[in-house]
């Protein structure tokens, strides 16, 4: 293993992860904000982006200090982990009572309930039954990285509807930039540890890679659909520009001939 420590981090590819994991961590911000103002339309939005976040960051975090030996040093990425633990779970509350609680307080309540009594129970599983490289470790490692993958998907919005009513959202680039920055940042890590610490990181260049995928598609789609909305726009004002002309040309017509109901004899 080649040392090539950076600060507290074990290289360079980690503290640049680090801070692009802070960066995505912070960016549904932005939605709860809209959220709370009434800026999204409720059709819109979905809870698998900021659910997987808050799983893939509870995982990662708990794991990671219940398998730590005695001695062993603080890992800074669990830092990271433990910010997305309890953003995550701010963003899982604020989703549940804007969708659901203001609406009916009692199924808000359950789901709020639900998130809760869950997040205990699968803390306690972890506490109890994780060690370095056993059955368990190795189980929490696989769901980490199908969380970690569909957290990068639309932050807080639903990917299908979008896809069907082909619909350009805005919002939603906030977390695309900021997670395939993130992606790229954790690939690099992930190839460089592979390639010169010769570590076993290989689900992490193939999760990443599907993350980075993920944002691709996230922009692409939203560009496709920006145009057919512009178009769908100019269309739209160039056929009221035409019904304003024939109406106006209409109107003209009728003012003339009640003013004067002769006015087309010298033509005919």
């Amino acid at each position: 293993m080649v040392d090539a420590k950076f600060w507290v981090f074990s290289d360079a590819y980690c503290f640049v992860g680090f801070l692009t994991q802070i960066l995505f961590i912070l960016t549904p911000i932005a939605f709860a904000i809209q959220l709370k103002y009434g800026v999204l339309k409720i059709e819109r939005v979905s809870i698998i982006g900021l659910l997987s976040l808050f799983c893939n960051a509870f995982i990662y975090f708990f794991t990671s200090i219940y398998k730590r030996k005695e001695g062993e040093e603080i890992d800074p990425l669990d830092f990271a982990n433990l910010a997305g633990t309890y953003l995550g779970f701010i963003y899982l509350i604020v989703y549940i009572y804007f969708i659901h609680f203001k609406i009916n307080k009692k199924l808000g309540l359950l789901y709020m309930g639900i998130l809760t009594i869950s997040s205990v129970a699968v803390w306690l599983i972890i506490l109890f039954t994780i060690e370095k490289d056993n059955v368990a470790d190795k189980i929490f490692s696989w769901l980490g990285i199908i969380f970690n993958v569909t957290e990068y998907l639309p932050m807080g919005f639903d990917i299908v509807y979008l896809i069907k009513h082909k619909i350009s959202e805005k919002y939603l680039l906030f977390g695309a930039f900021f997670g395939f920055l993130n992606c790229v940042a954790w690939l690099a890590w992930a190839i460089y540890g592979v390639v010169v610490n010769h570590d076993n990181l290989e689900h992490s260049i193939v999760a990443n890679c599907l993350g980075i995928c993920l944002q691709i598609c996230q922009f692409t789609l939203f560009f496709i659909f920006r145009k057919n909305t512009d178009d769908d726009i100019n269309i739209d004002e160039t056929e009221e520009k035409k019904n304003d002309i024939i109406d106006s040309t209409n109107n003209e017509l009728d003012n003339a001939e009640t003013k004067d109901p002769d006015y087309m004899k010298d033509y005919i």
